[in-house]
């Protein structure tokens, strides 16, 4: 059994909905109103995971860093289509000094989500036919 299950199902068109088993999200996509896309709910995961491993280390080493945030973009790049850059920049009090701020980009960088993208997962991929309701 894997660490981290979530399944995501297609709901309509380009919608759908992702369940870890403790919670349920819809994302709902048209044309004109779009909400989330897969590439921001990428961009998301990892930059949850940069702050709470960077503000994780801050309550560990008495550093205050309320307000801290990180903001991401990324760059698409085509054959194969992908995300090509990754833009992050961590906003931070200007109350620390620099010996806390390279601390704390450090500790961002050691997320699980960055050390995965950064190491080129393995994939396995597999199908398995599933009844369709109608």
């Amino acid at each position: 059994m894997s660490d981290y299950p979530v399944t995501v199902r297609h709901t309509r068109d380009l919608s759908f909905t992702i369940d870890n088993g403790r919670t349920e999200a819809r994302v709902e996509w048209d044309a004109v109103d779009s909400t989330w896309q897969a590439t921001e709910l990428f961009l998301t995961g990892l930059g949850a995971c940069m702050l709470a491993t960077m503000m994780d280390y801050a309550q560990s080493n008495n550093i205050d860093a309320t307000g801290a945030h990180v903001e991401l973009s990324g760059d698409t790049a085509t054959r194969p289509m992908r995300l090509s850059t990754l833009h992050i920049t961590y906003v931070l009090p200007d109350t620390l000094s620099q010996n806390q701020i390279e601390a704390l980009v450090r500790a961002g960088n050691r997320c699980k989500v960055h050390n995965t993208i950064e190491n080129h997962p393995e994939f396995t991929v597999t199908t398995r036919k599933a009844t369709v309701s109608r």
